[in-house]
Parts: structure tokens; C-alpha cells; sequence
């Protein structure tokens, strides 16, 4: 009887690197996933799972703005279909269309970061020390509006309360139901401004001096002829100047549109000398902040860093916290109750709150998370995502100032001219350099950025834009991309690493250097391979070339590194105006004798 002897199993001759993951920063570089990367720069991952270099950027206007950060940027659409392109730069707001030059409109605003909001079809301006107002036209200071105290008020005071005193304001009104004889009505504040007092007696108007006197310390308002009988009918404005009370809403640096499940209000916050409170605008009236429309939130150490919207939530984000709050609607009454959600983590840089698939995120100090559910108080409604590049994102200097933006189905966090992007639709992580970003807003579904030194904003190209890959003129991008530390799942065994292959997009002007180390050897270049294809719309006959086919090239080499136990390759492009598309990587190699 024949014998049967069972081949002994060996290892396979190729190791295929692909699909790409993303940097992978969470655990030593021989231990993380095969397909990941310790180290990569300036490349993304396609939703097919190729690595390609990004593209860079171009000024949209010529000259720069003067030194300094880009202080804001924002789209304000009108009603009849205007669209007015606003930047913030030092003192100036400027207006800015096509590729001209921006336009100054007003020369006030305070050096710092600036914020915007459209309500009645006019946009709202925050700096931290003005409130102003832009209606296509001109900016000004926001007129703020007059309250009405009291209403159905006797000559002697009293009446029934109907709005707060404005907190933005000076001005307010009383209104009286005369009796047909008495001629001293008791207003609602004393120790009144030298301000003229008007009055409307039965829709008709009353001078100061001419038909009636003040006494502004008791806040009596004497007539030489008594009102006509009347309910409401007699209407008296006046004024006080509480010195302090405006810069509650002019010392605050952010702003949420909420009511619910519609905008109808602003709410404030962000002023340091409050850290931990809130102010609320009238309904649909942002020149209105009563008085008593505040909400102190949680503890005074604890400041409020931003607002965000999760269904019908308002989530509150404190640097150790988050808050909830709800609208609720009763007997015709509005009121904004508050409960905490979470007491253990927090947004430690205010500039990172975005909204990623309904879900609430932000910068902690612990890594980006996310809250999955902001309608219960629970310490695991969070989610932390950033664990594979917290290591190097958190040792970042001046944390707190980054920003952040959500484009593309992708989440952008810049801070020190770097930008940390996950990519939530494949779950993974990379990051760019040489973005000098302050601020980001998308238009017209591309991302622009203003400058943080050097007041000019910019916008990323698209790869189909003749000269894509460089930035701001002919500044090259340096992309380059570190495999993990291979031990081809033998770490026991010494190796022989015979030959490489590398799988590349077509593109105009494509290249790719290789290196390659072991623990036996340092970095060692392996290859430089170029791919130019012809273009009609591209004519460089400093490299010209005849290839017209779309279809990939893949490029082999002899490497021939033995008795290593460790290899690891370095991907690298960092030519002017060069693309860099890599489908997947192939290593051969053998086994040797074992580790001694």
C-alpha cells in the first residue's frame, strides 16, 4: 500500500500590500495592521483603497491683505439670491468676488477672530467688542431694540410685566391706561439718561419741554394736560445706561441658531468674564437679549467652549462636559430646560466642534470623540475615534487654538500648519502639512482656508486644474508614505527580500522614489520609476511624452536584502506639479535559517 505524505505547507512567495489603510499610531510599528502606516504625509486613501498624494492649494485673490491671520470668512446669501463673500482681516471686513482683489466695507472691527450669522435676511458681525449688522449695503452698529416693560399700567406704576429690559440697550417702554384726569405717570426705572423722553398719547406725539416734564431721578413724567382716558394708549419711552449690561452679549466669541426644530433664536456665549453662561435672543430678534434670557451651566471652572445641534437637541460643550438642552412649548410659553449628558468628557479646543452623521464631535483632552446620544445622561454615549493618532496629535503645541471643518465626508483638524483628516466613511486617518490655516469654510463644494500669518485665503485645487499638486505658485508637496515594520508573520526566521513591485496610477506627470530598510541596513534607495502621459490640454515639452494609456503600470526590482529579520519601505514624491497614485505594492521574499 502506498504511503501518502502530506506536502508541508509553505509560506507564500509574494507579501500584497493593498487595499492602503490610513497612519496608525496607536501601538509599535511591527504590530499594527499590515496594510497601515507609522508615518505617511500629504496622502489619502480612496474609497477603493488607493494611496494618492493630495492636491494643493492656490490664492482665489492676488495680493495680500497685510500681516496677520485671516480673522473669519463667510457666505452671506440674501433673499433675492445675492451672494456676498465676507472676509475678517485685522480691523477691515471685506467683500471679495471671483478672482479680484477683496473690497474694504468697514474698518472697525476689533484684530481677533470674527463670527457671522444671517437672520431677517440681514448678517449678524461678532468680534468680542462690537455687535454690528450688514445689509448688503453698510455695516453698523446693531440699532438695539426697545422693550416694552409693563403694559396696562395705572398713572402710579404697577401694571403687568411683558418683556425684559434689553441687555444690548438703552431705551424702554412703558405702557399706560390713562384715567382721563391724572397728570404724573410713575415709570417703571428711575434715575433716568439725559436722553429726550417721548411719549404717544392716543397715537399722538408728545414732546419733552413742550407737553410734559421729567423728573429723571424718580422717573415721573409730569403733563401739562392729562392723557385722554384710554387702555394702552398712553406709551412713554425712556432710557437708563446700565454700563456693563451690553458687553454680556458684545464680549461673546460664538453663536448657535436654535428653537427646537427651527432657528428662531441666537444663543451666545464664550464671554470671559461669564465662562459659564449663556444668552438668548429674542424670537426671531437678534437686537434683543432680555435681561433674565441667561443660563448659568454647571460650575464656574468649567467654561462653555461651543454649541451643536443633535435632532432637536442643543448640545452644550464645556471643557470638562457636555449639557443638553430641549425647546419646550408651554401654554404659548417658551422655555429651555438644561440636564448634563456627560461628566467626563469634554471640547477642549472650541474650534473643533463639527457634526459628523447627525453626531456631535470635538477636540478633548483626551483625543477627538464623539457623542452618540445627547438625550441621556450616560458616561458611555461617547465614543473616542482618535486613538490611532492621538500619540502625535496630542503632543501638539497650543492645542486649544485648533479649528476644524467637515468636508467631504471627511473631518479636518488643523493646528501648527498641520491638518489631522478622518476619513469617517472608511475609518481612517492621515494627515498634511504646510496648511497655514485659521479659519475654513466650504463654497460651491470646494474648501477654502484663510491664511494664519500671512492674510490671504486660498482654496484646494481638483486634480483635473493644470498645475494641482503644488501649493500657493510652485511650492512642491513632500507626500511620502512608511509601511509598517515587516516580519512576514515569521519573526523567528531570518529572510531574503528578492524583489518589489510597485502598481501605479497613470496620470500626466507621475513619479515615485523608493527606499527601503531592514535591521540590518539603514535607509537605502531602491528605485525612482516616472510615468508621463500625453495630454492635449497639458503641453510640456520638457517632458514630453507619447503614452496615452490609462492603464495602470506596475514596476518591478531586484532588492536582494538578506538574513533580515525586519523590512520596511518608504514611498516617496516630492517633484513639483507631480501626482502620485499607488494601487498596491508586492514584496517577494524567502525564508532562511532560523534566529540563532
Amino acid at each position: 500500500m502506498a504511503q501518502i505524505t502530506a506536502n508541508r505547507r509553505q509560506p507564500p512567495p509574494f507579501l500584497r500590500i493593498g487595499p492602503f489603510g490610513g497612519i496608525d499610531l496607536s501601538t509599535d510599528q511591527a504590530q499594527i495592521d499590515q496594510n497601515k502606516s507609522p508615518d505617511m504625509m500629504n496622502f489619502y486613501i480612496d474609497d477603493r483603497g488607493s494611496l494618492n498624494k493630495r492636491t494643493g492649494y492656490e490664492r482665489i485673490f492676488p495680493n495680500s491683505l497685510g500681516e496677520g491671520k485671516i480673522n473669519g470668512l463667510y457666505e452671506y446669501r440674501k433673499k433675492d439670491g445675492t451672494v456676498l463673500f465676507l472676509i475678517a482681516h485685522g480691523t477691515n471686513l471685506y467683500t471679495q468676488s471671483g478672482d479680484l482683489q477683496p473690497v474694504s466695507i468697514y474698518s472697525s472691527l476689533a484684530n481677533q477672530s470674527a463670527t457671522f450669522y444671517t437672520m431677517n435676511d440681514k448678517c449678524y458681525i461678532m468680534d468680542g467688542v462690537n455687535f454690528l449688522v450688514y445689509d448688503g449695503s453698510t455695516v453698523l452698529p446693531v440699532v438695539p431694540y426697545i422693550p416694552t416693560l409693563s403694559v396696562s399700567k395705572d398713572p402710579s406704576g404697577g401694571g403687568t410685566k411683558l418683556e425684559d429690559f434689553n441687555l444690548l440697550g438703552a431705551g424702554f417702554k412703558d405702557s399706560f391706561s390713562p384715567d382721563g384726569t391724572a397728570t404724573v405717570f410713575q415709570l417703571s426705572l428711575t434715575g433716568l439718561d439725559a436722553t429726550p423722553i417721548t411719549a404717544l398719547d392716543s397715537n399722538v406725539e408728545k414732546v419733552e419741554g413742550t407737553h410734559f416734564t421729567v423728573d429723571r431721578t424718580t422717573g415721573k413724567v409730569t403733563f401739562t394736560t392729562a392723557p385722554v382716558k384710554g387702555t394702552n394708549s398712553l406709551i412713554i419711552t425712556a432710557y437708563k445706561t446700565f454700563a456693563e449690561k451690553p458687553n454680556h452679549v458684545k464680549k461673546c466669541r460664538f453663536h448657535v441658531l436654535f428653537g427646537g426644530s427651527n432657528d428662531t433664536r441666537v444663543f451666545i456665549s464664550g464671554n470671559p468674564d461669564f465662562p459659564n453662561q449663556i444668552w438668548r435672543s429674542g424670537l426671531y430678534e437678534p437686537s434683543y437679549w432680555p435681561e433674565n434670557g441667561f443660563y448659568k451651566i454647571g460650575s464656574d471652572s468649567d467654561r462653555i467652549q461651543g454649541f451643536s445641534k443633535q435632532y432637536d437637541y442643543l448640545v452644550i460643550h464645556k471643557e470638562f462636559s457636555l449639557w443638553n438642552m430641549q425647546y419646550q412649548l408651554t401654554n404659548g410659553e417658551a422655555s429651555f430646560p438644561i440636564k448634563p449628558i456627560n461628566d467626563q468628557v469634554g471640547t477642549f479646543a472650541k474650534g473643533t466642534i463639527q457634526i459628523i452623521e447627525n453626531n456631535p464631535v470635538s477636540l478633548s483632552r483626551e483625543g477627538v470623540y464623539m457623542l452618540m446620544a445627547s438625550n441621556v445622561r450616560d458616561e458611555r454615549n461617547v465614543k473616542h475615534f482618535s486613538f490611532r493618532v492621538d500619540k502625535r496629535l496630542l503632543r501638539e503645541p497650543n492645542l486649544k487654538d485648533a479649528i476644524s471643518v467637515e468636508y467631504d465626508k471627511k473631518y479636518w483638524i488643523a493646528i501648527n500648519d498641520n491638518v489631522y483628516i478622518y476619513d469617517y466613511v472608511i475609518d481612517e486617518w492621515y494627515l498634511y502639512d504646510n496648511i497655514k490655516a485659521s479659519c475654513f469654510i466650504e463654497r460651491n463644494g470646494e474648501l477654502y482656508f484663510g491664511c494664519s500669518c500671512g492674510g490671504l485665503v486660498y482654496k484646494f485645487k481638483e486634480e483635473s486644474h493644470l498645475q494641482a499638486f503644488e501649493d500657493d505658485g510652485e511650492i512642491p508637496i513632500n507626500a511620502y508614505w512608511v509601511s509598517k515594520l515587516f516580519v512576514f508573520g515569521l519573526p523567528e526566521f531570518k529572510k531574503i527580500v528578492q524583489r518589489l513591485f510597485v502598481e501605479m496610477k497613470p496620470n500626466k506627470h507621475t513619479s515615485v522614489n523608493v527606499y527601503a530598510r531592514s535591521d540590518r541596513k539603514g535607509e537605502t534607495f531602491i528605485l525612482n520609476t516616472r510615468m508621463d502621459q500625453f495630454d492635449f490640454n497639458y503641453m510640456d515639452f520638457g517632458r514630453f511624452a507619447f503614452v496615452t494609456s490609462d492603464i495602470p503600470q506596475e514596476v518591478g526590482k531586484k532588492v536582494k536584502m538578506k538574513k533580515i529579520t525586519h523590512f520596511q519601505l518608504k514611498l516617496e514624491n516630492n517633484s513639483i506639479d507631480e501626482s502620485l497614485g499607488i494601487m498596491g505594492l508586492s514584496i517577494k521574499y524567502g525564508l532562511q535559517n532560523e534566529v540563532k
